[in-house]
């Protein structure tokens, strides 16, 4: 693997990630065999059938053909550029058909063998767009650009908001419009780091405010109920946190006492800011907490009640499963909140780091 212009934990990173099924420099992909690149994707997707292999096999060509055009036309783009394929958005199981990391600029491709698109695969694409600009650090302040590729169709199709529709032929046209030259390309060692999935500290504020300022009339309701408990928790937090040990709280009551408002109003909390444990760089967690709930619907409601925050409401709650599935994919994986999860028979764990 080709690791020009890398630090040593980026390296490692690249050479240990669960999050992607292939990462390699650009010129390394037109160098490599299409057989080998789909072996190495069917190690990373073990359950893929015959049409996931053939899908592969046709976006493979497509990009291969791309970016010999692109590079073509820009000198270095090849040792400079990166192509990620099946990368996994980190805390969920939504994988990403292409990512392309250029100068100044990520693409996001999402591939169809279609003549026409439908609303959800517009949708799909344009969620993995928005999920990158509201929680990955590198792409805080470099354009994430999306693109639906319909492999049975050609040419410039539509473009609904924010995702360009365009067939298999202009997608070296559209990586050369958002391309900057001059500009640095984002470290796909970095990229790959999990750490670097936390939601931005703008998205933190506008969640924060949002539910602080009671517009969510649904979710507290039970507010003024639950607030000796609340702030029971938040002493035993704080006693914890001074003592550098771990605390686990469980809530009891019945249906509707308020026990999953006491968690958002935990996870929302400004002061865990100050408690959050420095990671080994020396930076802090942009969300030191995350409300965890293995409740599917429940976490949809929580999460649409929150959207108009940004970032589709994620930024406090997500579904404990992927959490703990994108934790324990690595042994060197520590999750960077503290963690709030609602469990089964309505019980709440709160683990301060």
């Amino acid at each position: 693997m080709a690791l020009r212009g890398l630090t040593d934990s980026a390296a490692g990173a690249l050479k240990t990630t669960t999050q992607a099924g292939y990462c390699e420099r650009l010129g390394t992909f037109l160098s490599t065999g299409p057989s080998d690149i789909t072996t190495k994707l069917k190690t990373f997707v073990v359950d893929a059938d015959k049409d996931q292999v053939r899908a592969w096999t046709e976006s493979i060509r497509v990009l291969r053909s791309a970016i010999e055009r692109l590079a073509a036309k820009h000198a270095g783009v090849s040792e400079d550029g990166w192509v990620l394929l099946e990368y996994t958005i980190p805390l969920e199981s939504r994988r990403v058909d292409a990512l392309i990391l250029l100068n100044g600029a990520v693409v996001v491709l999402e591939f169809k063998g279609k003549t026409r698109p439908t609303q959800a695969d517009v949708d799909q694409a344009a969620a993995y767009a928005r999920d990158l600009r509201a929680y990955h650090r590198e792409c805080a302040t470099v354009p994430v650009h999306c693109a639906l590729v319909l492999t049975r169709s050609a040419g410039e199709i539509d473009d609904r908001g924010a995702v360009d529709i365009i067939g298999p032929d202009q997608v070296s046209a559209c990586c050369e419009k958002v391309i900057r030259p001059g500009e640095p390309t984002p470290d796909a060692g970095r990229f790959l780091e999990i750490e670097c999935y936390q939601p931005l500290p703008s998205l933190i504020k506008a969640a924060r405010e949002l539910f602080q300022s009671g517009t969510l009339k649904r979710v507290h309701r039970a507010a003024a109920a639950t607030e000796p408990t609340l702030a029971k928790c938040a002493e035993i937090v704080h006693q914890t946190a001074s003592q550098k040990r771990r605390a686990l709280i469980l809530i009891c009551g019945v249906p509707g006492a308020g026990k999953t408002l006491v968690g958002l109003q935990l996870a929302h909390a400004k002061y865990l800011d100050d408690l959050a444990i420095a990671d080994a760089a020396g930076g802090k967690p942009t969300a030191p907490a995350v409300f965890l709930s293995g409740n599917g619907p429940l976490v949809e409601v929580l999460q649409y009640e929150l959207k108009s925050a940004g970032g589709d409401g994620k930024a406090f709650v997500r579904g404990v499963h992927e959490y703990v599935k994108t934790f324990t994919r690595a042994k060197d994986r520590i999750p960077p909140n503290t963690s709030l999860s609602m469990m089964k028979r309505s019980v709440l764990s709160m683990l301060p780091r």
